[in-house]
């Protein structure tokens, strides 16, 4: 089930690192001197409006101080949350508080990444992939892009972009970016025949927020465990003791680390979209199945290596078919 810190993470992070990448993986105005047809100017104009779009999410919203409340729903619960996110950053290290506005109150607290620090999926979202070997995707080659028009999101101008998946795959997004911030306003996604699966959208945004308050928690203080991600990576890497027999097209090892010292958990993306491979050995019957609510599902599989069983479940905001796929060709080294 997707939590908040999920959720935030989503919010905030994945739609700057998607534009970053778009930055890159656009496709190259003519430049043969020939003269563009109707058709051809129409394309220059569409991808320079993303291009500039697309400069404004890589730069900025990451830099920035800001407080906004936000409503969220999921198809499995059509009752509408509400949350405010806070976001600052100090001595260069972003940070975040996330709160629930309903119900019992409760705040979780996320220490970011140092500014210039660039994790794998944020080079792969920025385009360099040169270093990693020709074999990788542009985001480019595994959505298509489209600008739907201007936007008014909490009071504010926005444009909302498409990302249309070119596979089976992934799932498609429609996001409405504020056309002076580069925030994600609202996001829809929804699965391959176009139903929503979950969606948020801001109701206020304040730019100018007391930064002495934003640090005082108003509630019981649940912490997101720090993953340590190596900075500025120059090579790809593999996952130690497992490997993944199938990836879908453009996904990537990012990190590995265990959780609760006997879990194994596998980190992937494809710079827009990640899951996760948890992998646990266990005794007797195990189950198998799909659990969802929203776009997150956990797909669960047992694995026989070496004489002893695993299970084996997969969790992301991918489709059960690529799920599935995955959890059925995990193996060893």
């Amino acid at each position: 089930m997707p939590t908040s810190l999920s959720l935030i993470s989503r919010c905030f992070q994945t739609p700057t690192l998607l534009l970053v990448t778009l930055l890159w993986s656009l496709p190259s105005l003519a430049q043969d001197g020939s003269t563009p047809s109707p058709v051809q100017q129409d394309s220059a104009v569409a991808t320079d409006e993303v291009h500039g779009l697309l400069q404004k999410m890589a730069s900025v919203p990451q830099t920035l101080n800001y407080q906004g409340s936000f409503t969220y729903q999921h198809k499995d619960n059509p009752a509408l949350q509400s949350f405010r996110v806070l976001h600052w950053v100090e001595d260069g290290v972003e940070h975040e508080r996330l709160q629930h506005l309903n119900g019992p109150a409760r705040e979780f607290v996320r220490e970011g990444k140092a500014l210039g620090c660039d994790t794998l999926g944020t080079r792969l979202l920025q385009g360099k992939i040169s270093q990693f070997g020709a074999n990788l995707a542009r985001l480019d080659q595994l959505y298509k892009f489209e600008i739907r028009g201007p936007e008014r999101v909490a009071g504010r101008d926005a444009t909302a972009l498409l990302a249309l998946p070119l596979d089976q795959f992934r799932h498609s997004a429609l996001l409405s970016i504020d056309n002076e911030t580069g925030l994600v306003l609202k996001s829809w996604l929804v699965d391959e025949s176009a139903r929503p699966l979950e969606r948020y959208q801001f109701i206020d945004l304040d730019l100018s927020p007391d930064m002495a308050t934003m640090k005082q928690p108003i509630a019981k203080v649940h912490r997101d465990t720090k993953v340590v991600a190596e900075c500025n990576p120059e090579t790809l890497k593999q996952p130690q003791q497992w490997q993944l027999g199938w990836l879908p097209p453009g996904f990537v090892f990012v990190d590995q680390r265990q959780v609760r010292q006997k879990i194994d958990m596998l980190m992937y993306t494809d710079g827009l979209t990640t899951f996760s491979v948890f992998i646990e050995q266990a005794d007797g019957a195990i189950p198998e199945g799909v659990a969802q609510r929203g776009a997150t599902l956990a797909v669960m599989d047992g694995l026989n290596y070496q004489g002893k069983s695993y299970r084996v479940t997969v969790v992301g905001e991918i489709p059960v078919v690529t799920a599935q796929k995955i959890a059925q060709n995990i193996g060893g080294i």
